[in-house]
């Protein structure tokens, strides 16, 4: 009988200190945005075109110039994704991003343009081989 309560107060104190450690242990919380649904760094126009930008250290006009390219397509792209899915909705933000990129590109230095078109066509190339191995449905840029 003493063997079974030597069990148990051991089992309860290893068990209590677990929780008192697990209580010391830092929490990590999920940042408000994630946690409804967004992104880190806020509307997916601002994600839309960080790996065509990768690598390119933009000068203060440009970040004006790129920031009021972005603000221009925003709605338009919000509208695209508020419709229903179909072909023709595709079509249109394929088109959209066609013109976004070209205006990300003209708002650029020579320099950057440069980059930027390198980007591009590692992007393009993703894209291409993403399709070949099936890709993700609905993918059509």
């Amino acid at each position: 009988m003493t063997h079974i309560r030597s069990a148990l107060a051991a089992g309860m104190l290893l068990f209590g200190s677990a929780m008192v450690a697990s209580a010391q242990a830092p929490q990590t919380t999920v940042p408000q945005a994630q946690a409804e649904g967004q992104h880190a760094k806020g509307e997916w126009g601002n994600k839309r075109g960080s790996q065509l930008m990768k690598g390119i250290s933009l000068s203060a006009a440009e970040k004006a110039n790129v920031k009021s390219v972005h603000e221009k397509y925003a709605p338009q792209m919000k509208a695209l994704r508020a419709q229903p899915k179909s072909d023709a909705t595709r079509e249109q933000a394929k088109q959209l991003m066609t013109a976004e990129r070209t205006d990300l590109r003209n708002a650029l230095s020579s320099a950057n343009q440069a980059k930027f078109d390198a980007n591009v066509a590692q992007f393009q190339q993703r894209v291409a081989q993403r399709k070949a191995k099936g890709g993700r449905p609905g993918s059509t840029f």
